[in-house]
């Protein structure tokens, strides 16, 4: 359970930052009902809304604070209290921007991953779906004005055996 997570902050522990996107797959698949645009769409939403999402949680994190007569960060001071490898480093590394030759696009590239996954997860289901509700859609049927596919029906060269005319 949450028992050994029970003495960190909220903001470590409860999953905010998937709200503001699962609203709006959410909203998508009530608007449309159709999972393959849901897959599309809302998953696209959810990779964009990602990384906006982190920033109520590691926004307060940039604040200045004075502890013991050291000047810190909100996110070292955590860091320090609350030991968990991450935090403080996670927070430097979104501060100095290193990952320069994607700084520009990170919600771009999480929003076609995020899509992405979501066809990977819905095609699946949506194939297994078509063949236990209809599996006579897969069949060939014979199409009842084409000739060309009656030249050989063995039920129509037997029965002019059969009934001959006249």
């Amino acid at each position: 359970g949450f028992y050994w997570w029970s003495h960190y902050p909220i903001s470590f522990v409860f999953p905010s930052t998937m709200i503001p996107g699962a609203l709006v797959m959410d909203t998508v698949l009530l608007l449309t009902r159709n999972w393959m645009i849901t897959a599309l769409v809302g998953g696209g939403a959810f990779g964009l809304l990602f990384y906006p999402g982190n920033w109520p949680i590691f926004g307060p994190t940039h604040l200045p604070l004075v502890a013991e007569g050291v000047l810190l960060s909100l996110a070292d001071y955590t860091g320090f209290l609350y030991v968990r490898t991450g935090t403080p480093e996670y927070v430097r590394l979104i501060e100095q921007a290193r990952l320069e030759p994607l700084a520009a696009t990170p919600p771009v590239i999480a929003s076609f991953l995020a899509r992405l996954l979501s066809l990977a997860h819905v095609l699946p289901v949506v194939v297994l779906l078509a063949n236990f509700t209809a599996p006579h859609s897969f069949y060939v049927k014979r199409r009842p004005w084409d000739a060309s596919s009656m030249k050989n029906d063995v039920t129509r060269i037997m029965a002019k055996k059969a009934f001959p005319e006249g």
